[in-house]
């Protein structure tokens, strides 16, 4: 008969061991095109590496910090399984941000390709 102390032990060697196992799948999938795709996905799905909007208050603010929350639980699965590549995901994440920011700079100010106003 095993202790509760026992117990807990083999509990908690048997989480290390799926985390190790779910790390080492994350690992396989980046190195795949669409393990890529869906990981930056989620990422840009999940809104990592945004904060809430200020003036957020109350039951609006809580809901969505609880969505960032699952958000920073996956990069950070990624990060462990390999920090390289979820640097990489993140930064063009941001870089197409960036760049539709731009466009739609052009098209609000009405820009041609000589940056006169038409």
């Amino acid at each position: 008969m095993t202790t509760h102390a026992e117990y807990e032990q083999q509990q908690e060697l048997k989480e290390q061991l799926e985390h190790r196992d779910v790390l080492l799948a994350i690992g396989v999938l980046l190195k795949m095109k669409e393990g890529k795709q869906f990981f930056k996905y989620l990422m840009k799905s999940l809104d990592v590496g945004t904060v809430p909007e200020e003036g957020l208050e109350g039951f609006p603010l809580h809901n969505y910090l609880g969505f960032l929350r699952a958000g920073n639980s996956i990069y950070k699965l990624i990060c462990e399984a390999d920090f390289e590549e979820a640097a990489l995901l993140l930064s063009k994440i941001e870089r197409e941000k960036y760049d539709d920011l731009c466009e739609q700079y052009k098209l609000n100010t009405d820009t041609n390709d000589y940056g006169t106003v038409e």
